[in-house]
């Protein structure tokens, strides 16, 4: 199935609809599908943010379209599945993992109960965000890095820039040097469900902060090599540094928009401090996403 089409259908058919219309070619390359409460569809096509109004190929409904604050309600209700309590989780980070591994950031009115932690009030926009799976070969540089002893690696780039992409690759490169691979996947982004028939011969873990999920790969997986998408606080960082010291390489994204932007971030310059950081990757940006501008040794 279209990986656009699958994204747009997990909306509510007074949205998809529309949003379906869109000329297949232009459909191809939509990363993000932007919808606000009384505002005009945008899109992220290539790279570049616009109107959908201003895209090749949209149709006059889309063109039209102003999602009401009940459409946005419906919207948060199906990509829900239908029941919004189970995803609370989720929605207390401000995101939703959909079927095929889309995404949907959530925007709104939050607050923090005593009780229940961070509950989401009123659903303001939703950022969809569509997963491809775009395969291609490892940057020869990237490769001679993989098959040294490189211990600690960072693939730094700005959103939508295809961290995910250039992960999930070096992820199946490892695997097929022979190395035991455990990759930490919380939102199950990386290889999801529909997916899995594609994995490569890795541990996975999946559903759990990375914190915990970390700990429990260093204890029963006895990986050569651990992987994790977005790099987050340093929790996360500490457990990593278990396995640093005791031979387990990890590699792990980060978002920033280039190396130097990358080591002052908090956890990598912690890492940089602790000797856990031996090279970063760099991507080009979101205007061509998955390409390698550099790999920097530290």
């Amino acid at each position: 199935m279209d990986e656009y089409r699958q994204a747009v259908g997990a909306l509510p058919a007074s949205l998809a609809g529309p949003l379906a219309q869109l000329a297949a070619e232009t459909a191809r390359r939509v990363h993000e599908v932007r919808l606000r409460a009384g505002c005009p569809v945008w899109l992220n096509v290539g790279g570049a943010l616009r109107p959908a109004a201003e895209t090749p190929g949209c149709p006059g409904a889309l063109a039209a379209l102003r999602p009401s604050r009940a459409q946005m309600e419906q919207a948060l209700y199906a990509l829900c599945g239908g029941s919004v309590h189970t995803h609370q989780a989720e929605l207390a980070q401000g995101y939703l993992t959909l079927p095929g591994g889309h995404r949907a950031g959530v925007g709104g009115r939050y607050f923090l109960h005593p009780e229940e932690g961070v509950v989401l009030q009123e659903v303001q926009s939703i950022d969809l965000r569509v997963a491809r799976d775009c395969q291609g070969e490892l940057p020869e540089a990237v490769r001679g890095l993989l098959q040294g002893r490189f211990t600690g690696v960072l693939v730094a780039g700005e959103p939508d820039s295809g961290k995910t992409t250039l992960l999930r690759g070096m992820a199946a490169y490892l695997a097929g040097l022979g190395r035991a691979v455990a990759v930490v996947d919380e939102r199950e982004e990386l290889w999801p469900a529909q997916t899995a028939a594609a994995r490569p011969p890795v541990d996975l873990i999946a559903g759990l902060p990375k914190a915990r999920a970390v700990q429990m790969a260093l204890r029963t997986l006895a990986p050569q090599v651990i992987l994790l998408d977005e790099l987050g606080d340093l929790d996360e960082v500490r457990g990593l540094e278990q396995g640093f010291f005791g031979g387990v390489g990890c590699i792990a994204t980060l978002h920033a928009a280039s190396v130097e932007e990358a080591l002052c971030r908090p956890q990598a310059a912690y890492m940089r401090r602790r000797g856990m950081i031996r090279a970063v990757v760099q991507l080009a940006g979101r205007q061509a996403p998955g390409l390698v501008s550099g790999v920097h040794r530290i």
